[in-house]
């Protein structure tokens, strides 16, 4: 008896179906007997967390993947109170000579324009207020380049000629040919948000409380961007031409993409998800009610995440279309059936009784499973990916209540009509349908060549398996953007004109009070510089310009030596350079602000590195710790930080990332399965058809060259959640004929006929769904959406292909009692 070999068919799981399903149907007749109460509760409770949708704003900033408490970000943090914010905007002005009266007169209106009209700034660096270092007797005199306008040829000729040979202009502020001029822009590391225009930005209480700092927000860091491109625009012109890019510019680009696509793709979502409902039912309540009911869920759902703070960053911008396309599949497959027994003569109570009967535990099966499955994403070291292993069940679960509370509500108001020349339906009507008998016939050639399908099946995901060990990941940011993007033209300009557009912060901590004065810290500091760029080009990298205290020494030294080239040099004495730099900060210049802490226990190095995949940046940073450890010691703590290292440090939890939510999902679905279906073989055969489409998408990646990134990080996650819907209700659908039957065959045919054509509609809205993402500006969620397609289609293929097989394998040759010839729902 197959009752013996699981309890899935067994008579105590029958029973326990049978009076689960009862509950269902009773509960189909309370909701259509307390309608309106349901649907005004309801409603006002959808309306509360609804409303707090319009408040939700975007985050792409560079530390945004990362959890509040990972220590990378903590000390990234610890670095922008320190030490201000390391992204800058800039402008890259090219000109015939970037030194001439006329260019610096533009240049210097560029300037002033930027200052006075750039919300969030910090500052502006340029040629005009460049800093210019000089000795007169024993005094030191620190000013701007330009603070004085020549006059006269001969000062023209002296500021060019000490531009061109200050080394701290090079490829900073000036390119070697003079034809290249550089804006930097600076905002402030702080979030001015509630606080008045003329409010200071103040944030020493919430230090010393400990209150969390509020950091610049991605709306404030685009209105900033914003300013720079219309100050831009309007000085751009012959001999003038300005391109912008930058950490800060690549952010507000990407933001603004990523607002455009998501009410594009939640309008298209609408649009298709329609189309699919009205071929499917033909009637236009068939299309309003799926979407009059998960519409506040998704609402809700953003709504809840505003409530807890949450910002929408790129990955969680696609959870409104993830969570409208799933929602509907759960309302379509209740609606088919009380559509088939409405139409065949049951009362419209009777009707959605029956159809809660018939698919109200199946649903809820697959949206426990599909939360469960997104649930796994909670544990991911990626903060936005951890974001959607929260709010993704939530919505899911809010999706779920509205489908078995205010559809079958809505269904009892709305006016309907019985389609005419409807008769009474019968399982095994020969009229049953083109597309059910296509899917019964699939099922039977799978179930006659059992073996051959999941032999076949096998090979697919063993030769898979082999392509997903060569899955390589990343998280290139402007790689996000198409290549026909002007940014990838300005960057690689910069590149190659300045040598790197990109920053990397080196932090070493002494622990000691004027620690960073010593002599043996300022050599390392200059010694530095060489041995990096030696590592990068063994790498394949370059470095570009790099600034510390060092060179900040080098500089005063030389000014209080009659501006001799011979003394750009380090003193060997630490009274000497404790002298001048007491000098230096007595000049009215704050710039050792920007370069050591106040007790000058800690120093930084900013090194300018090319824009490139950032997984490329991970052992150049391991090499400089290294480096940097070998120099100053074993007493001197090291750090790496600023945009490369943060980028870097994503790359480590996205791989975290990927493991714990993988074998979380399965940790979490399998056993939930095994509950779910009473049974712990079928429990376990159901992962079969619900795993291979994951494997083998992520082998078709590998064999590819596809980049793993943030979004093709969930695809795993996503899918097995989504897949597990259509296993659930064919294999709830199946043991319930089978246990009628006792007939592998005959269960499978009966289970195709009558849930295959739901099953069929809400993979390809949830296939059409995903794929409207390949229409996305970013590249990154065009794979997404093209890969989390291919896994949904496939799930639905191997769910027709390979169950009926499985089924077989399991329970062919045995037989359940006798046959019935009424067989009934």
């Amino acid at each position: 008896m197959v009752g013996n070999s699981g309890g899935a068919t067994g008579p105590e799981g029958v029973a326990l179906r049978q009076r689960i399903e009862r509950r269902f149907e009773r509960f189909g007749h309370f909701s259509v007997r307390h309608r309106w109460s349901l649907i005004a509760i309801v409603l006002l409770f959808a309306a509360a967390l609804s409303s707090q949708a319009p408040r939700m704003t975007m985050d792409t900033s560079v530390d945004a993947f990362l959890q509040e408490d990972d220590p990378a970000k903590q000390f990234y943090n610890d670095f922008r109170d320190r030490f201000g914010r390391d992204e800058v905007a800039i402008a890259a002005i090219r000109t015939p000579d970037a030194l001439a009266p006329a260019f610096l007169a533009k240049l210097r209106d560029f300037h002033q324009a930027l200052e006075e009209e750039v919300p969030h700034l910090e500052e502006v660096r340029s040629l005009i207020n460049a800093r210019m270092t000089r000795g007169e007797r024993d005094e030191l005199i620190v000013e701007d380049l330009l603070e004085e306008w020549p006059q006269d040829p001969e000062a023209w000729r002296r500021l060019r000629a000490y531009a061109l040979a200050n080394p701290l202009y090079q490829n900073l502020l000036i390119s070697s040919d003079a034809r290249l001029s550089l804006v930097m822009v600076e905002t402030s590391a702080y979030s001015s948000e509630g606080l008045g225009a003329e409010d200071p930005v103040d944030f020493s209480e919430d230090e010393e409380s400990g209150a969390p700092v509020a950091f610049l927000t991605g709306a404030e860091n685009r209105a900033a961007v914003r300013a720079i491109r219309q100050v831009a625009e309007r000085f751009a012109g012959e001999g003038f031409e300005i391109s912008l890019a930058g950490a800060p510019v690549v952010q507000a680009e990407v933001i603004g993409a990523m607002e455009r696509d998501m009410v594009r793709f939640v309008g298209m979502m609408v649009v298709v998800i329609a189309l699919l409902l009205a071929l499917l039912f033909r009637r236009v309540s068939g299309v309003l009610l799926p979407l009059l009911v998960v519409a506040p869920a998704v609402s809700g759902t953003i709504g809840i995440m505003v409530i807890a703070g949450e910002q929408m960053s790129a990955p969680t911008q696609i959870l409104p279309s993830m969570l409208l396309a799933v929602g509907v599949g759960a309302a379509v497959h209740i609606l088919t059936i009380f559509f088939q027994r409405f139409d065949a003569g049951a009362s419209r109570e009777d009707a959605i009784a029956q159809a809660l009967g018939h698919s109200g535990l199946a649903v809820c099966m697959a949206g426990l499973t599909t939360a469960g499955g997104l649930l796994s994403f909670i544990a991911a070291r990626a903060a936005p990916v951890a974001a959607i292993g929260t709010f993704a069940p939530i919505g899911i679960l809010l999706a779920l209540v509205y489908c078995l509370v205010l559809l079958p509500a809505f269904v009892s108001v709305l006016p309907l009509r019985r389609k005419s020349g409807a008769g009474h339906e019968t399982r095994t009507a020969p009229d049953a349908g083109r597309l059910a008998s296509v899917l019964v016939a699939v099922g039977e050639f799978s179930i006659r060549h059992a073996r051959a399908a999941v032999g076949i099946t096998a090979v697919v995901v063993a030769v898979s398996l082999v392509g997903a060990s060569k899955i390589r990941f990343g998280h290139d940011i402007l790689g996000w953007l198409a290549d026909s993007h002007p940014l990838h033209a300005v960057t690689a300009l910069f590149d190659a004109e300045m040598q790197g557009s990109m920053s990397l912060e080196m932090v070493a901590d002494t622990g000691q009070e004027n620690g960073v004065q010593r002599v043996e810290a300022l050599n390392a500091l200059e010694a530095l510089p060489a041995e990096l760029q030696e590592v990068a080009r063994a790498q394949g990298l370059e470095v570009g310009k790099t600034i510390s205290l060092a060179d900040v020494v080098k500089e005063i030294n030389q000014a209080l030596n009659d501006g001799s080239p011979d003394f750009h040099r380090i003193p060997q004495d630490r009274q000497l350079i404790a002298q001048e730099l007491l000098l230096f900060e007595s000049s009215g210049t704050d710039d050792l602000e920007t370069m050591v802490d106040s007790r000058f226990s800690m120093a930084r190095m900013s090194i300018r590195l090319p824009y490139v995949d950032p997984m490329r940046y991970t052992p150049f940073i391991e090499a400089s710790l290294a480096r940097f450890q070998d120099h100053f010691g074993p007493g001197v703590a090291i750090h790496a930080t600023g945009f490369a290292a943060v980028m870097s440090t994503t790359i480590s939890a996205l791989i975290s990332s990927l493991v714990s939510s993988y074998v979380l999902a399965l940790l979490i679905i399998t056993p939930l399965m095994m509950l779910l279906l009473g049974s712990l073989r079928i429990g376990l055969a159901s992962m079969i058809p619900n795993l291979a489409p994951i494997v083998i998408t992520l082998g078709v990646m590998g064999w590819g060259d596809i980049e793993m990134d943030a979004f093709t990080l969930m695809i795993g996650g996503i899918a097995i959640g989504l897949a597990v819907d259509d296993t659930i209700h064919y294999l709830h659908n199946f043991r319930r004929y089978y246990a009628e039957f006792g007939d592998v065959s005959r269960a499978s045919a009966e289970t195709l006929r009558t849930t295959g054509q739901a099953l069929f509609v809400t993979s390809v809205v949830l296939t059409a769904g995903f794929a409207i993402f390949t229409l996305a500006e970013l590249e990154n969620l065009f794979y997404f959406g093209l890969f989390t397609a291919l896994t949904i289609a496939n799930a639905f293929l191997i769910d027709i292909l390979v169950a009926p097989a499985l089924m077989e394998l399991a329970y062919g040759g045995k037989t359940r009692g006798r046959e019935r010839s009424a067989p009934g729902a």
